[in-house]
């Protein structure tokens, strides 16, 4: 505890000037890195947005950029309470968060638009904080005209993703849903 006293004012000063960004070199190897750390990173990457409310319209304190947040700041994540969502908090799982590091620094760009959030089917990994989805990647909507999402897909399989859908998959053809094993 008295270590990460001491760190997070420093953390703070390098997030202020940019250090901790996409280019910074503070994150180079997340996998050493806690959640909250390479939540943080994350949140201040240009090349990643997350959607301020739920893709049904909804603004319920759960959406993907207040996930990212409370998961930056070392909260646990909000979950929707409406449709099938069973409201109530999780942490997002470390895994998922690290893989999205690797896609970035991979190149590529994207928005989140559902993590822990949003109204799902009742057995989603969503609400285990083990899932998100993507509705753009490369700056481009995906869907069957998107080059980019077939190669996401796989790759989020090779990062560890047991759960891949996309427009292929019913219920998918507008975005990408990627999940990790319980």
């Amino acid at each position: 505890m008295r270590r990460l006293v001491l760190v997070l004012p420093v953390f703070a000063v390098l997030v202020s000037f940019g250090i901790v960004s996409c280019g910074g070199f503070f994150l180079e190897y997340p996998m050493r890195r806690s959640s909250v750390y390479v939540a943080v990173w994350l949140k201040n990457c240009s090349r990643i947005s997350w959607l301020p409310r739920q893709v049904s319209g909804r603004y319920d304190g759960a959406s993907a950029h207040d996930n990212i947040k409370q998961a930056a700041a070392g909260l646990v994540s909000k979950r929707s309470s409406y449709g099938t969502a069973p409201g109530g908090y999780v942490n997002l799982d470390r895994r998922m968060l690290r893989a999205m590091w690797v896609l970035v620094k991979q190149g590529y760009t994207f928005r989140v638009t559902s993590m822990a959030g949003g109204s799902h089917s009742r057995s989603s990994l969503h609400y285990a904080g083990l899932a998100f989805d993507v509705d753009y990647i490369n700056g481009v909507k995906v869907g069957y005209g998107n080059p980019y999402w077939r190669k996401f897909m796989a790759r989020c399989r090779e990062l560890g993703a047991t759960e891949t859908f996309g427009p292929e998959d019913r219920g998918h053809s507008a975005h990408i849903h990627a999940a990790w094993p319980r």
